[in-house]
C-alpha cells in the first residue's frame, strides 16, 4: 500500500500512481506506536482509534520512525491541548505531506481539503 499523509487525515492507495481509496482520520487516534511483536513482523507500527487499530509496516527502522514521529505530531496538532510555538492554542488539523512507507516528507500545510470526499474530486472518484 501507498500512504499520504496531509493535514490530519491518513490517505491510502494500493499504489502510488492510483487515487487514494481510503483515509484514516488522525483526530480520531489515540495512539501510534511500534508493534513489532503484536504484528509479528519487523517494521511494524499501529495506528489505533477507538474503534480499530491499524497496523502498518515501513521498509526499514528508520522508516518506521520516521512514520511514527509523523503521524504522532499530526495527532497532537488535532489535540485541543496543542500549543503552537508563539504560545498560542492552536487548531489541529495541521499534519504533513509524506509519500510512502519508504520516505517522508516534512512540509507541513492544511490543504485536507484536497482530499475531501466529494464527488467533484478525482481523488475519491473512479
Amino acid at each position: 500500500r501507498y500512504f499520504i499523509l496531509k493535514g490530519s487525515r491518513l490517505f491510502f492507495a494500493k499504489t502510488p500512481y492510483e487515487a487514494p481509496h481510503g483515509m484514516i482520520d488522525l483526530s480520531r487516534c489515540t495512539t501510534v506506536k511500534s508493534a513489532d511483536l503484536k504484528a509479528h513482523k519487523k517494521h511494524s507500527f499501529e495506528i489505533s482509534t477507538p474503534d480499530t487499530t491499524y497496523l502498518l509496516y515501513a521498509d526499514d527502522e528508520k522508516a518506521k520512525d520516521d512514520w511514527i514521529g509523523s503521524v504522532g505530531r499530526a495527532i497532537v496538532r488535532c489535540s485541543s491541548t496543542y500549543v503552537s510555538k508563539g504560545g498560542q492554542a492552536a487548531q489541529g488539523g495541521k499534519g504533513g505531506n509524506g509519500n510512502n512507507l519508504g520516505t517522508m516528507n516534512e512540509d507541513y500545510d492544511d490543504d485536507s481539503s484536497d482530499y475531501s470526499n466529494s464527488s467533484n474530486n478525482p481523488y475519491f472518484n473512479d
